[in-house]
């Protein structure tokens, strides 16, 4: 019982932590339910508690929040069939807000986070993901692909100018409140 108690103090993992960590895996899944979803469109303020994670715990904190959060998301309210990479693809979105976000968080490394966020992981990334999981033989793969990139690009301009409005005020806020320890796992 020491030994996990020794274990637990080294990583830095608090039970407030914890609870922490759980409230933003359940706010996310809640506010993914109430995301505006077409075809090629998805708009969803689901970020928002990962962004938090990441703020208050780095990448280790936004990544669990983000994965855990899908998961819980595709639980709650499928949307299509759960898919494991794209979990893994939001839990790397997650850890990439943290390694910028945590402990420094100007205006330059918000839109880099968003940059990287959006226009590298969501455009591409899942994109080729969802290209995988609704391709059918009438064209080739890469050209289809392609297509849906094209389809895609006005969800990520969007949800870049949603996150670029959104976060810089609300990580203000987090920090002026300083309610949360902040500390890293």
């Amino acid at each position: 019982m020491v030994k996990n108690q020794q274990i637990i103090k080294n990583a830095k993992i608090s039970p407030q932590m914890i609870a922490i960590i759980g409230i933003l895996m359940a706010a996310q899944a809640a506010l993914g339910i109430f995301e505006i979803h077409t075809a090629t469109i998805k708009i969803s303020l689901s970020f928002i508690p990962v962004v938090i994670a990441a703020r208050l715990y780095g990448g280790i904190g936004g990544a669990l929040v983000a994965g855990f959060g899908d998961i819980i998301g595709c639980i709650v309210h499928p949307v299509g069939a759960w898919f494991p990479p794209i979990t893994l693809t939001y839990a790397f979105a997650g850890f990439i807000y943290g390694l910028l976000l945590h402990k420094k968080a100007n205006l330059v490394r918000i839109f880099i986070a968003i940059g990287i966020t959006q226009l590298l992981i969501s455009l591409f990334v899942t994109t080729l993901w969802i290209a995988f999981l609704s391709y059918k033989n009438d064209m080739m793969f890469f050209e289809f692909y392609l297509t849906r990139v094209g389809l895609r690009i006005w969800q990520v301009l969007i949800m870049s100018v949603v996150q670029a409005v959104i976060i810089p005020p609300m990580l203000k806020a987090l920090d002026k409140i300083k309610l949360f320890n902040v500390s890293s796992i």
